[in-house]
């Protein structure tokens, strides 16, 4: 019998999405205020991904919260750098994205952040 007979009635696991990308897409694609700074863009995404932590019950020691957070701009950041790498800021990165893309961001912020409220 060969490895695919044998387990072939196991369904395919369908990959989750990490929080924090999924609500870093989501403020990129909606991103609308052009007199924002890149450190205000990450701490907003900062902001909303620890409200996302803390209805999920989770609780972050307010001695480590700080680190945490630092852990959290260095992330965030190097994912803007990376979407963003070539553009000249986010709206010229706004307006290569298809609208397709975008609309898969907002499905999987549904999912993802809004059914935990």
């Amino acid at each position: 019998m060969t490895l695919k007979k044998m387990t072939s009635w196991l369904k395919p696991i369908e990959p989750t999405q990490d929080p924090l990308y999924v609500i870093f897409e989501h403020h990129l694609f909606n991103f609308q205020d052009s007199n924002i700074d890149r450190e205000t863009f990450i701490l907003n995404v900062i902001k909303e991904y620890l409200s996302f932590i803390r209805r999920q019950k989770i609780s972050i020691p307010i001695e480590i919260e700080t680190h945490i957070t630092e852990e959290l701009f260095a992330q965030v950041n190097t994912m803007l750098a990376k979407k963003i790498y070539g553009f000249m800021g986010l709206e010229d990165y706004q307006n290569t994205v298809d609208s397709d893309e975008k609309k898969k961001a907002n499905q999987n912020y549904s999912k993802t952040i809004r059914k935990s409220r």
